[in-house]
């Protein structure tokens, strides 16, 4: 048996204009991957060439709006094969999540009546609980909290099961942790939701970088995930079961399309950044052709487009899972306290975003400190509301976030921790 190609860490940064960036003298370290990766030439390069040569709105009777139609329909249909699903009109384009996750909230909300049930969990971003807050106050729904085991930020599966009744209407969780990048057994959850006559809607915006997501296995009624999170455009994407994106009633200007996805995308799309994320479908597709080998999947796979998809977001997982032990191990050895699992038999519950406190510093003083060596990491809460409540962390100014992806190095963990030595001793 041969051993498996090492994922080719130098080949997937040369993609990257933004990583040979320099800050007085010293390589910037970008460990901020969870507020919004950097992107790869190949979207860059698409967002230029769009604005040069086909700007211009839909429906037109001339050349340059037919383009955008045809990079309309094969956006649509690359955000279907990443996110495993079999109908591009279930692709639903817009802002960002959050405006998303509103707009499509209030229209289940408008089929709630008083009593029903709506669950959310306290290790969600608050993105994905204030929307059904929301709806309950509107509506006379009750709110039914699931909790986080301190030990280790994982969610707390016995309440789920004791909240869950025959009043339940929908249950909000998360795919990963934005915060402390517990990853939770979503599929099974999904069993639990739909035996309780439920439906599902899944935050994947914190796992969109790092997880092959596939909404048929996961058994997701909903899913939400933000391009600008895995290397693409300010953009938020969501998907749905066509029967309910189709039966939901859409708040919409009335010339517009009544049929999928076109109902659900209000106003004019941004085509140029819908440009960008299909060319940074085309860089995950170089990574699955390139490094897929990595994953122990073939390099060049099968399946088209969806086969090379699948690839990248593997072999992406496969590297990203080397670097959590050194991660942690190195945190740890600084003296700092890590919030999660930081057990290395269940590294692979978790990706590789770690918070931390450290005693007698405040965490925007850390992350200052960090920030004038040129490593970027983040302090807060990260809309992680509930969560840093739940630590008892809120008044001390949260943690500090540490958020790699597959194009971060085991050198920058290493920098990383030699400056945490460096604040502790000072």
């Amino acid at each position: 048996m041969t051993d498996r190609p090492a994922f080719d860490i130098d080949s997937v940064r040369a993609h990257f204009p933004a990583l040979g960036r320099h800050l007085d003298g010293r390589p910037v370290a970008y460990l901020d991957g969870p507020a919004g990766t950097q992107v790869p030439r190949e979207c860059i390069e698409a967002v230029t060439k769009y604005l040069e040569t086909s700007n211009a709105n839909s429906h037109g009777q001339f050349r340059s709006s037919h383009e955008t139609e045809v990079l309309l329909a094969d956006v649509h249909a690359a955000g279907a094969d990443f996110l495993g699903a079999a109908d591009p009109g279930e692709i639903i384009f817009g802002a960002n999540t959050t405006t998303l996750t509103f707009a499509v909230s209030r229209a289940l909300g408008r089929g709630f009546v008083p009593g029903d049930e709506i669950v959310v969990t306290r290790l969600d971003h608050d993105a994905n609980v204030a929307p059904w807050l929301a709806v309950a106050e509107e509506r006379g729904a009750k709110i039914r909290w699931v909790g986080v085991r301190e030990d280790d930020c994982t969610l707390d599966l016995e309440e789920l099961t004791a909240v869950l009744s025959p009043r339940t209407r929908l249950v909000a969780v998360t795919l990963a942790s934005n915060a402390v990048g517990t990853i939770p057994p979503v599929a099974r959850i999904a069993g639990m939701t739909h035996a309780a006559g439920a439906l599902l809607w899944v935050d994947a915006v914190h796992a969109g970088p790092h997880l092959r997501i596939d909404v048929a296995a996961l058994g997701a009624d909903f899913l939400v995930c933000s391009p600008y999170k895995f290397f693409g455009p300010h953009l938020g994407m969501l998907w749905g079961r066509r029967e309910l994106l189709e039966s939901l009633p859409a708040l919409k200007v009335r010339p517009s399309p009544d049929e999928l996805p076109g109902r659900w995308e209000t106003g004019t799309q941004s085509h140029e950044m819908l440009a960008g994320l299909l060319g940074t479908f085309r860089y995950l597709e170089w990574v699955g052709m390139s490094q897929g080998g990595a994953a122990g999947t073939p390099g060049a796979p099968d399946g088209g487009r969806a086969g090379r998809l699948r690839a990248a977001m593997e072999a992406s997982r496969a590297y990203e899972v080397t670097l959590i032990p050194p991660l942690i191990e190195g945190l740890i050895s600084a003296g700092v306290e890590v919030r999660g699992i930081t057990d290395p038999a269940r590294f692979e519950e978790r990706c590789p975003t770690v918070s931390f406190t450290m005693a007698s510093r405040q965490p925007r003083e850390i992350a200052a400190f960090l920030g004038a060596r040129g490593i970027n990491v983040w302090d807060g809460d990260y809309y992680a509301y509930e969560l840093v409540r739940s630590l008892g962390l809120a008044e001390a100014g949260g943690m500090v976030r540490v958020g790699l992806v597959h194009y971060n190095t085991q050198a920058e963990i290493e920098r990383l921790v030699d400056a945490l030595g460096e604040l502790s001793r000072s």
